[in-house]
């Protein structure tokens, strides 16, 4: 990519991050581990918390352990288009995976985090955090975003 397109993609991030940042108090975000285009110092946010495919499920634990040491005021899940979650199907992820790996046991109905659509996963992700009455008890704002990785803009969707 070109340093122009970097610069643009900085300058459209930025932009998106002043919107945002402007309801945050605390906040912790959940992103795919391949998203580097969204920084700690782009969004001024407390924690991030990085995974295969940015899914809420394998973050819940971090996220517990960082609002028992300080409490949240907003968790942020953001998926991006393009992802690398998104080139497999959850059967293949899981049959390479054992193909790979078969010294591991691989649980049945483990789930790799297969992404066919952000949209749907980022809205599947809020849901699982919000089914949590305690987040809610907690005055924890939780939101959803996509990412579109060839325009730079960051689209609420949840």
């Amino acid at each position: 990519m070109s340093t122009r397109s970097e610069e643009k993609i900085a300058s459209i991030l930025e932009q998106t991050t002043q919107r945002l940042c402007t309801f945050l108090r605390r906040a912790s975000e959940i992103l795919s581990r391949t998203t580097k285009l969204l920084e700690e110092e782009a969004l001024q946010l407390a924690a991030i918390i990085r995974n295969a495919g940015g899914h809420a499920v394998p973050a819940h634990a971090t996220l517990l352990a960082l609002d028992s040491i300080g409490g949240l005021g907003t968790i942020i899940v953001i998926h991006h288009t393009d992802c690398g979650m998104s080139t497999m199907s959850e059967k293949e992820f899981r049959d390479t995976a054992k193909a790979k790996h078969p010294e591991f046991d691989l649980p049945a109905g483990e789930v790799y985090g297969a992404i066919e659509n952000p949209e749907e996963t980022v809205r599947a992700d809020v849901g699982y955090l919000k089914s949590f009455e305690s987040w809610g008890k907690a005055d924890v704002t939780i939101a959803g975003f996509v990412l579109d990785t060839d325009s730079g803009v960051l689209r609420r969707v949840a």
